[in-house]
């Protein structure tokens, strides 16, 4: 059954009037971000639930801390309240009950809600938003001739603050007060700087910062306070003590030399023996099987300077197997202690672990042995005394074993303990969100926490698995927690360059115990940590010109590949304007473009010659006229790019004209190809030449009183025009019949003789022919028409000689007549013989 209130609030809201649901009902002023809502049942409202629901939560909250809150409530009856602060969730049942819960801050957002259930059908809640802060203290070495440190506080998510005031402390006193740091309304990040140098009489100095946080005057306030960080005077290397700069060694001889130098930073070594340099970069160098005489140097060298130790080793012949050294390892015998002996003398245990040392006499004339123990158990036997604790926690136990003699004299031993503890966590954190840009200086910061002992400990930072950096107790920030644990904080500081974008940097705790420590020396790494390099666009790869089809090319398709981070965009422009690269380009969008590679960082700019190809076309007319004997060319130029080969056709077949002929007009085509397509024209090719006469008679003679023609006929491409040139007389007409142009003489008389011209014209040529008439000379009875009688008169009497002349050879009569006045002899002939 429902609770009569539960029954009033759903007739109450039955009642026709207009009520804000619980979805709009805003919460009184003081409440905080507090909302009520109503989970089921959506006409129901929460109007009378609002002041039953009491939910007690911080609205500020410090990350990495705990978080309480409590919810609670006046209704009498329901049937659950649940409290959900985070991810953590606590829930009630009991009536009159208060529903507490504590819940870690390791996020930047929380919400802490009251809910309560008070039947199956409906449900409300109050819901608070609870603002994450996350305060970090970071440290960065000072270049030479600047602070020797800058710290910088950072507060993350800065949301609703309008403002705060950053107060730093040295030493636990204040030394300066930054306020009325503006923050952004949306979740943000505010940075605070402070150079500090420390003196030599400092040592080291802590700092921390606190920020005093502004909620309104109705709020309290709540101050966020960091850890603190402890830094060192910074000093170039110089010795620590008036150490020995010459030692004699038996021939054959080890010792151990150390460079005992101090510096801040702590300096790197190097060491040489006769100016030849050796591979060991500690502090110490180990010789052994020394035979000659020689000069070792070592050279401490930090950003502050350097400082070089020269030590002279001698080597003297004699019979012992120790001598006299410089600052070298070398255990002193033992006295005989009554024959105690600790196995082992020297233990380390890790923090947790079980431990156990005998301890044993060869003495014959005891009367006790046993250990004083504040922890652990003992074991004996006759002449033994084992001392044991199953679980190591205590830094400061100190057993010691002891033997009472039979004359009372009484032997003390110590064993060496050394208690270990690794890391709770080891973590990397940068500084801001983690990015930085390329050639800025960058620091990464490892917490490790709950550590001990600290004198032992190393840290070492790996990029990439390659060890970049050594951190001892001189550099790296401790804290004491009890007297014994510590959390430890180590800086690596680098100027970040485009290579460390991605690189895994990890931090690992180590501890140094030495050869008599454990083989392997316990350490524990973080996470590895991804370095964020922000660095301005590169271009890897764009060619310098680029071509492709027309209406297939787009700007998208040059293959220009750029490097940056963030990752960069590409626009380009042509002419000044954008251009949008998804739109396919014309063959009159050919030209130079740019590409501009744009990130936060910064911008490049490239040229790219773009070609816009295209496959052939004519625009080109139906009819082309050449002349005769003209050479074969193009009439018609076809687009297209590349240029396309041109061919000719007549009658569908290719043909190879060199020279135009007559009567070779006619019907053509010209065929275009190039990568892309193939295009045809076909045309009237009509091939022109000059007049040209046909049968045009130079000479015409006539008949005193008879009719003449003279007759006039060229042809020629295209056809001629034809005219006569003559002295007119009444007598004379000309008409034109077909191709022919005729002059006609009407009973013709010498008056009309002379030279007729006949001229034919086209736009090729002119042809020019010239006529003669003349009058026929009518026969005449008279000498003067016998003088053709003349030449047959003299042939015949030629003719007659001749044969008057042979005749009288035959009869063997001869002239004689001298070639050239010479004799010529004469000799007689007989029977026509000589």
């Amino acid at each position: 059954m429902l609770p009569l209130k539960m029954l009033g609030l759903m007739l109450f809201s039955a009642l026709p009037y207009d009520m804000p649901t619980c979805n709009a009902i805003i919460p009184p002023e003081g409440s905080g971000n507090a909302t009520i809502s109503v989970s089921r049942g959506a006409d129901l409202t929460c109007t009378q639930m609002r002041d039953s629901l009491i939910l007690d939560t911080p609205e500020i909250i410090q990350y990495g801390t705990e978080v309480s809150a409590n919810c609670s409530t006046t209704e009498e009856e329901f049937e659950e309240m649940t409290l959900q602060l985070g991810n953590t969730t606590c829930k009630s049942s009991q009536q009159n009950a208060t529903v507490s819960c504590v819940a870690p801050v390791f996020g930047l957002e929380m919400t802490a809600v009251c809910k309560i259930r008070l039947n199956d059908t409906l449900e409300c809640s109050k819901k608070v938003e609870i603002t994450v802060y996350k305060i970090l203290l970071s440290v960065k070495t000072g270049d030479i001739g600047e602070a020797d440190y800058e710290l910088q506080c950072d507060v993350v998510s800065v949301a609703t603050v309008q403002n705060l005031t950053v107060t730093w402390y040295k030493n636990n006193e204040e030394c300066t007060t930054e306020a009325c740091i503006e923050a952004g309304g949306e979740r943000d990040s505010i940075s605070s700087m402070l150079p500090v140098n420390i003196g030599r009489e400092e040592i080291s100095a802590g700092f921390r910062c606190e920020v005093q946080l502004n909620l309104g005057q109705e709020s309290p306030q709540h101050p966020l306070v960091s850890a603190t960080h402890y830094v060192s005077a910074r000093y170039a290397p110089e010795l620590r003590t008036n150490s020995s700069t010459s030692i004699t060694l038996p021939k054959g001889g080890n010792a151990t030399l150390l460079c005992d130098v101090e510096g801040n930073p702590p300096p790197e070594y190097r060491w040489t023996i006769d100016e030849e340099l050796q591979l060991e970069t500690t502090n110490k160098l180990e010789i052994t099987g020394v035979n000659s005489r020689s000069t070792y140097s070592c050279t401490a060298t930090n950003i502050l300077g350097n400082i070089t130790v020269r030590i002279h080793v001698d080597v003297e012949e004699v019979t012992t197997t120790t001598g006299p050294t410089a600052q070298p390892v070398t255990e002193a015998k033992e006295p005989e202690n009554c024959g105690l002996t600790l196995t082992p003398s020297e233990v380390y245990v890790k923090y947790g672990d079980p431990a156990s040392i005998i301890c044993s006499t060869t003495s014959k004339e005891f009367g006790l042995i046993d250990w004083e123990n504040a922890v652990g158990t003992k074991n004996k036997t006759p002449s033994t005394v084992t001392w044991k604790v199953e679980k190591l926690e205590d830094f400061t136990v100190e057993p010691f074993c002891y033997v009472t003699m039979t004359d009372n004299n009484q032997c003390i031993k110590y064993p060496n303990i050394t208690l270990y503890k690794l890391p709770d966590l080891v973590e990397v954190l940068a500084a801001g969100d983690g990015s930085v840009t390329e050639g800025k200086e960058h620091q990464l910061q490892c917490n490790m926490n709950r550590v001990a002992p600290v004198d032992r400990l190393l840290v070492k930072w790996y990029k990439d698995e390659e060890l970049v950096l050594t951190d001892d107790q001189n550099s790296f920030s401790v804290t004491s927690l009890d007297g014994h644990l510590c959390d430890i904080t180590s800086v690596y500081n680098f100027t970040a360059k485009k290579s460390d974008n991605g690189a895994l940097f990890t931090c690992k705790a180590e501890f140094q115990f030495g050869p008599a420590g454990p083989p392997v020396p316990p350490s524990m790494a973080s996470e590895p940590h991804t370095a964020v390099v922000h660095y301005k666009p590169t271009m890897k790869a764009c060619p310098a010109r680029y071509l492709g089809e027309e209406n297939e090319l787009r700007l998208h398709d040059v293959s220009c590949e750029a490097d940056g981070n963030p990752p960069p965009t590409i626009t380009w422009y042509h002419n000044g304007a954008q251009v949008n690269p998804s739109t396919p380009l014309q063959r009159n969008d050919s030209g130079t473009y740019k590409a501009t590679v744009v990130n936060s960082v910064g911008q490049i700019e490239t040229d790219v010659h773009i070609t816009v190809e295209y496959r052939p076309s004519f625009t080109c007319q139906m009819r082309y006229e050449v002349k005769v004997n003209d050479t074969v060319k193009t009439l018609c130029e076809p687009e297209g790019l590349p240029r396309p080969s041109i061919h000719w056709l007549q009658n569908g077949k290719q043909i190879l004209p060199q020279r135009w002929k007559k009567h070779e007009s006619g019907n053509y085509s010209v065929k275009a190809s190039n990568k892309y397509g193939t295009a045809e024209h076909e045309f009237y090719l009509d091939i022109l030449y000059p007049p040209e006469f046909t049968g045009l008679k130079r000479q015409v003679l006539f008949s005193a009183d008879k009719n003449v023609s003279l007759v006039c006929q060229a042809g020629g491409n295209p056809e001629p025009e034809i005219r006569w040139e003559y002295q007119l007389a009444d007598n004379v007409d000309w008409t034109t019949t077909g191709r022919q142009k005729i002059i006609t003489i009407t009973r013709a008389t010498s008056a009309n003789t002379g030279s007729y011209k006949c001229i034919a014209t086209n736009k090729v040529g002119k042809v020019t022919g010239t006529v003669t008439l003349e009058e026929r000379a009518e026969p005449r009875h008279s000498f003067v028409n016998l003088w053709w009688l003349l030449p047959v008169v003299g042939l015949l009497f030629i003719l007659a000689i001749v044969l008057l002349v042979k005749r009288q050879k035959k009869l063997g009569q001869y002239d004689v007549v001298a070639n050239n006045d010479k004799n010529i002899p004469l000799q007689s002939v007989e029977n026509g013989t000589c």
